[in-house]
């Protein structure tokens, strides 16, 4: 692994949450993050000719949603544009709130962050200040983070979550 890595996150949720995992001590390998959905859009050219070469490029996205054509042409996008890239996958089994249940003592995605309701966890979670601390207080193994096999439609991508946890 590389000293260079870009993380693609979905929403503002996952930019929190790898913000927190980036935190002393690290949980997951340090990068830049970019709020862009790789299975709804397709990455720029413009941006992909600012990778580095040998960058690691990591895929955060739901998969709630069974459409793979952007995600298929990212990828294929990225092996064209960026020079000795590692992709790293990060499937969210079926979203973020489900791996966050999975992966604490939490039963319920709303205790996580004491929101009135699911509906208001995104909002209460992108806003905290003490993510890491509220993780830990909740026991948050990161080993279990992004390792459910996803849905059937997904079977083209590697399990590799494990790449870029330390």
């Amino acid at each position: 692994m590389n000293n260079s890595c870009i993380y693609f996150v979905e929403g503002k949720c996952e930019e929190t949450l790898l913000a927190a995992l980036k935190e002393r001590p690290q949980k997951v390998v340090s990068g830049r993050i970019k709020v862009f959905n790789v299975i709804t859009n397709l990455i720029p050219r413009s941006q992909l000719v600012t990778i580095q070469t040998g960058t690691t490029v990591v895929f955060v996205f739901d998969t709630d949603v069974s459409v793979t054509e952007f995600l298929k042409k990212n990828i294929e996008l990225v092996q064209t544009y960026c020079r000795k890239t590692k992709i790293v996958f990060l499937p969210q089994v079926m979203n973020l709130e489900d791996e966050l249940v999975r992966c604490t003592d939490i039963n319920s995605i709303a205790k996580l962050t004491h929101s009135r309701s699911i509906k208001n966890f995104k909002r209460d979670f992108c806003a905290m200040t003490n993510c890491r601390d509220m993780l830990n207080r909740h026991q948050l193994d990161v080993s279990r983070l992004w390792t459910q096999k996803p849905p059937e439609v997904f079977c083209f991508i590697p399990s590799n979550s494990s790449l870029i946890k330390i």
